[in-house]
Formats: C-alpha cells, structure tokens, sequence
C-alpha cells in the first residue's frame, strides 16, 4: 500500500485526492479518445489520398490499354479462278477467300473498291508459281502478300488500315 501511496498525485494545495475521484480517469478517456481520433484521421486522409493516386493510375492503364472490338468476317464472294501455264498443262487455282477484321470501316471499304480489289487479288495470285502454292509454305506467302496489299488499299482509301488476316475458305488446286 505505500507503494500506491507514493504514486498518487497531491493537488495545489498539497492534499492528497480521495481514492474514488474521477478527475484522472476522465483526462485519461480524453487524451485515449483524442489520440484515436488523431489515429483515425490519419488513416482516413491516408486512404483518401492513396485511393486518388490509384485512381489516376487505373485511368491510365485503361487508356493505355485498347478496347478490342469482336472480330468480323468480310466474304469475298464470288470465289477467285485463276489459270496457270505449267510446262504444256493449263492448271487452275479456285479460291474462297474472307477478310479477318476487328475495324467496322474495313467492310465498307471493301465492298466500296470491290472491283479493284479483285483485280488485285487476281493478279497477286497469278504471280506466284504454281509449285510454290503447292506446299504449306506457299500458301502462306500467299496469305501474306493478299492480307499486307488488303490492308494498304484500306489504308489508302480510309486513312488507317485494319486488315488482320485474310483466310483460305477453299482451296483447290488442279
């Protein structure tokens, strides 16, 4: 019990304040309750100013980020004839052919420079020989060259391109 008594505090007058007084524990409520407000004020304008700055990168990274339209499928119909001289032999190529596009403009365009566009084809097609159509790796060129010339005539009519790949339906050889 001496030990407590040494602890307690004296008021101004030297007197001693009576075990049950509430003068302390209220100032201690008050300094417990402000250091948590204190406590929560600081993580509130922590949170407020982090959950800003993640705002401004999440915007970031959705314009950064392009929106991706369904794919579309252009037909090019009727289907392409070509003819080959192969040694004394006519052969034939017959091709079905359909555009792969994600960019609407792409379809009016075709449709638009239909003519020119299949005079292009044709003769892109009449270039290659006939023995390179023949393998896997022809066909691809082919493929290649047809989707890089569709996607500059786009460009060139529309101002941008948006040809991703044109696509063999059929191919027959003969």
């Amino acid at each position: 019990m001496a030990a407590e008594q040494d602890l307690t505090l004296d008021d101004e007058n030297g007197n001693t304040p009576p075990e049950g007084s509430g003068g302390k524990k209220k100032k201690l409520i008050i300094l417990i309750i402000g250091a948590l407000l204190l406590v929560a004020v600081a993580i509130g304008a922590t949170w407020f100013l982090l959950s800003g700055n993640t705002d401004a990168n999440t915007d970031e990274a959705v314009e950064a980020e392009p929106v991706l339209l369904p794919i579309q499928y252009v037909i090019l119909k009727p289907e392409f004839v070509v003819s080959f001289q192969v040694g004394t032999r006519q052969r034939f190529l017959q091709v079905s052919l359909e555009v792969m596009t994600r960019a609407p403009h792409v379809k009016t365009v075709l449709e638009m420079h239909d003519p020119m566009i299949r005079n292009d084809i044709i003769r892109i097609m009449t270039q290659q020989p006939f023995d390179a159509l023949r393998t896997a790796e022809g066909r691809v060129a082919l493929q290649q060259a047809l989707t890089a010339h569709l996607d500059q005539v786009v460009a060139r009519e529309h101002g941008e391109g948006g040809v991703e790949a044109v696509l063999f339906t059929n191919f027959v050889m003969q």
